[in-house]
């Protein structure tokens, strides 16, 4: 059945607008009388039937709320160097929501060099903020991750149990922090050509752990997408 998200359900009552009132109407030709599974992306999700439609809004009727536990238990934060392909980072977004990812801060690293040229992130936060809402539909989620504006890399901060930061050059594996209990978990990526030096000595200094994912050199985005993974599979709920 086809899932939609929704900013709010009251009175028994919900709307799909803009985007996905066309995705439902023009795309899939959904008509009243049609049922459909809304999510509010915190968490509750509803059957709902189309009770009425016009060109840019489709109202619901809910019918039920559906029990639904599809979300990690783990937080897991992702800190994401800002890659000069935004393509690669968008598909990093995409890939950990899927995976169950909390939140995702991008970072604009030293070697972010595209990203600091940007002066207005508005355009770019809404494309990504689509992106997940999007993999949240696909996979079942209920929670959407939330997407913080971009911080440059010095003013990171640890926020998990464990916090760690990829670097090829150095550091422990993942392996060797599996007996630590932890609920929440951050992990920090760099952008193409990975993170500086200094960049790694800052982050130590508040706190991350640095770690590596193997022999072979990921790139950006593959390093999210199997960081994120191993995460999940040892602390959450993956596997």
């Amino acid at each position: 059945m086809r899932r939609f998200k929704v900013d709010e359900v009251k009175n028994n009552e919900a709307f799909l607008r803009g985007r996905e009132a066309r995705h439902a109407l023009k795309v899939l030709r959904l008509k009243k009388g049609d049922e459909i599974i809304v999510f509010d992306g915190e968490g509750r999700e509803y059957l709902a039937e189309i009770s009425a439609a016009s060109p840019t809004s489709v109202k619901l009727k809910i019918l039920e709320e559906t029990k639904v536990k599809r979300d990690s238990p783990l937080t897991s934060v992702l800190f994401m160097g800002i890659t000069n392909k935004f393509q690669k980072l968008e598909l990093a977004l995409q890939k950990t929501t899927e995976l169950g990812v909390s939140k995702i801060v991008p970072v604009v690293c030293h070697r972010s060099c595209t990203a600091q040229l940007v002066k207005n992130w508005e355009g770019k936060l809404k494309r990504w903020q689509e992106i997940v809402v999007n993999a949240s539909k696909q996979c079942g989620r209920s929670v959407v991750p939330e997407i913080d504006e971009p911080l440059k890399i010095e003013d990171v901060e640890p926020v998990g149990e464990l916090n760690f930061v990829l670097w090829e050059k150095g550091g422990s594996s993942l392996k060797d922090y599996q007996g630590y209990g932890a609920q929440s978990v951050s992990f920090l990526v760099g952008p193409e050509g990975g993170l500086e030096k200094e960049e790694v000595e800052l982050l130590k200094e508040k706190g991350f752990k640095p770690i590596y994912l193997g022999k072979r050199i990921l790139r950006a985005e593959t390093a999210a997408v199997a960081g994120m993974a191993l995460i999940q599979f040892i602390w959450g709920d993956l596997g």
